[in-house]
């Protein structure tokens, strides 16, 4: 990744980025306490990001909390 991204592009990717390790977490089968505040953390970032008035552009137009849940997988 090239250090010379905009704020959007950084913006973008991190989205990308929490998605993706959130998608992870999603398929362990052991949540230990590790992995749930791992979770929470990441579902934090997100939730802050939403109050970008870009987000919905970069398709980050839900509730991360309710898409990931992973108190009931």
């Amino acid at each position: 990744m090239p250090n010379n991204l905009t704020a959007e592009q950084a913006l973008a990717y991190l989205i990308k980025t929490l998605e993706t390790n959130l998608l992870e977490l999603l398929e362990i089968d052991h949540k230990n306490e590790f992995v749930v505040g791992e979770w929470y953390a990441y579902i934090e970032c997100l939730e802050m990001i939403t109050r970008w008035k870009e987000a919905n552009k970069f398709g980050l137009d839900y509730e991360p909390e309710k898409r990931f849940n992973i108190l009931t997988r």
